[in-house]
């Protein structure tokens, strides 16, 4: 077992991801970076630029637990960005990772917020538990 998360095999995280592409239509990629921006793996359909989307997905992340402790209304789980061709979403992973996940369908949120939060659980109930996170 790795002694830390970042000791976590980017292919086992990969093969989270392709489970998630396999299982929710709506996903055209997806993403796992670490908090300050490190890109640990992904898997897409299209041809995306993710290096920096990772980046800048951690920084959304921290600056949606921002708002949320400063308007008291619990821990930021998730953020949504809808653009005019499609949809983004940033989940936690227990505060250690970031997915990051990109979808092409203006109709596909419904499915992306469970399968996006399915697949943060998988992942941190597989390849965190041991790490001193609690899943």
């Amino acid at each position: 077992m790795p002694s830390r998360p970042d000791d976590i095999d980017p292919g086992l995280l990969e093969q989270e991801l392709d489970a998630y592409l396999a299982n929710c239509d709506v996903v055209d990629a997806a993403i796992i970076a670490t908090p300050d921006g490190r890109l640990r793996a992904q898997q897409q359909r299209g041809a995306f630029e993710v290096e920096r989307a990772a980046v800048m997905g951690s920084s959304l992340m921290a600056l949606g637990d921002t708002i949320t402790a400063e308007l008291g209304i619990g821990a930021c789980e998730s953020v949504i960005a809808e653009s005019q061709y499609g949809l983004v979403l940033f989940n936690h992973v227990q505060g250690v990772f970031v997915l990051i996940s990109v979808t092409k369908s203006k109709n596909g949120l419904g499915a992306l917020l469970s399968w996006a939060r399915r697949t943060a659980d998988d992942i941190a109930r597989k390849h965190l538990a041991g790490h001193g996170v609690s899943v």
